[in-house]
């Protein structure tokens, strides 16, 4: 009776609340489980198998490097960024059962901090290109049907470091100690078909090409009925990159920073559009078209120009590119690029990417390229398994919330490990619509 009695607590705002430590195992992850299914189903995380390498003497390993990858990618996927947060997961229900570890003890922070540290430069630049990989397999196959044209919008961002970080470097436009690093997205879905970590001193096109050749060389191989066009602002209309994409047969719309030289070519555009606002009152938006050579570029090449007049006072931006048609819907296609900044919002608010505070640029990167693919597992999870459905767009911060962050009390038998959900809780009908949809997915053969 005395045990019972120091093992509850009382609260003086309300008498007849009581809280005990008896109520067995409990998670706030088992929402986890459905990802789980869905990675099964499809063989993504173990497709990783071998990527990367493993020189460690297998008489000390308890853990195999397939294990601490997936260990790595869903403890980000739920929202756990940082490889400390390991101390406490490793005997967390939910975390085991996606590595499949159902009794033992995952792996602690020290030994995920040796594996950041260990992995090799050539694993790394595998892993760079795995979400083109997983596209490929499981979104590619129904734009390759539709004829449709692959669009690969190219951005870098600045990852801001803390502390002593190898290669990070203080950047005046940003006004950050930083690393500054390439993605290259699916602009329709999202996906993160390729990424590289760069040091903080790195700018406009440096190290993307050794990123886009093998991701342009395995899209054509998979897709070779369909177009490749590459979008990006005026950090990428760089002489190499240009030359890249029209050897590649690839269309481009790239930003073009203003110059006297540029605008000279639109002056009495510029006069027109001030004479009808001065007339109207009202926002004026025109368009040219014309061709010009800098002294870097090979060839004189495609400019368009819009100059907009509105209230604000005028507005003129230049694009530079190889694709036919008007100007005015050049630019449409163009201006769809913005949403690569949502993109990259997602990427590092939800799947917090920019938490590289590792001492080692080489560990950094290996970190860097765990965050994209957790990023990559719930986007291709909220597309093949949530469309549809209420949380089909949603953002993947509000995809954790609503269906990952699952409370459930966990029982162990001899033979099952039981998750015992709310009775009550209301995301009981999508949570089993989701997993009748899971039943009936399968992996693309070849």
């Amino acid at each position: 009776m005395a045990a019972e009695c120091h093992s509850r607590f009382g609260f003086r705002f309300q008498p007849k609340v009581s809280l005990d430590f008896a109520g067995g195992e409990i998670t706030g992850d088992a929402g986890l489980l459905l990802v789980r299914e869905f990675d099964e189903r499809l063989g993504l995380t173990a497709g990783l198998r071998g990527l990367v390498s493993d020189e460690r003497d297998r008489r000390y390993v308890t853990h195999d490097v397939l294990g601490l990858l997936r260990q790595r990618i869903y403890q980000i996927a739920a929202g756990y960024e940082d490889a400390n947060d390991a101390t406490f997961l490793r005997h967390d229900p939910a975390i085991q059962a996606m590595v499949q570890r159902k009794d033992a003890p995952l792996a602690s922070q020290p030994t995920l901090s040796r594996l950041e540290n260990a992995v090799e430069w050539t694993s790394i630049r595998r892993l760079e290109q795995r979400g083109a990989e997983w596209w490929c397999r499981y979104q590619g196959p129904a734009s390759a049907r539709r004829d449709e044209e692959i669009i690969l919008d190219m951005d870098s961002t600045a990852d801001p470091t803390h502390g002593q970080q190898e290669l990070a470097f203080y950047s005046g436009f940003y006004d950050t100690y930083m690393y500054h690093p390439m993605l290259v997205f699916e602009g329709e879905s999202g996906m993160l078909l390729g990424s590289r970590l760069r040091p903080g001193d790195v700018g406009g096109t440096r190290q993307l090409l050794p990123l886009l050749r093998p991701l342009v060389s395995k899209l054509r191989g998979r897709f070779p009925k369909n177009s490749i066009a590459l979008r990006g602002d005026a950090d990428f209309a760089k002489p190499d990159l240009l030359d890249f994409a029209e050897y590649q047969g690839c269309l481009y719309a790239f930003g073009m920073p203003k110059n006297p030289v540029l605008q000279r070519h639109v002056e009495k555009l510029q006069e027109r559009a001030e004479r009808i606002f001065q007339r109207t009152k009202k926002r004026v938006r025109l368009y040219a078209s014309f061709f010009h050579k800098t002294r870097s570029w090979s060839l004189p090449r495609r400019i368009l120009a819009k100059v907009e007049r509105t209230a604000e006072g005028p507005n003129l931006r230049f694009v530079v590119t190889n694709r036919g048609g008007e100007p005015e819907e050049i630019f449409r296609w163009y201006e769809q690029r913005g949403r690569a900044e949502n993109f990259i919002k997602d990427f590092k608010r939800d799947l917090c990417a920019d938490r590289l505070s590792c001492s080692s640029y080489r560990a950094n990167a290996f970190r860097f390229q765990l965050h994209a693919l957790a990023y990559n597992l719930l986007l291709l999870f909220r597309h093949l398994a949530l469309g549809g459905t209420e949380l089909a767009t949603c953002t993947l911060g509000t995809l954790r919330l609503r269906l990952l962050k699952i409370g459930a009390r966990v029982r162990r038998t001899v033979r099952k490990l039981w998750f015992h959900l709310a009775t009550g809780w209301p995301g009981r009908p999508l949570f089993l619509h989701v997993l009748e949809r899971l039943a009936a997915i399968r992996a693309p053969s070849g």
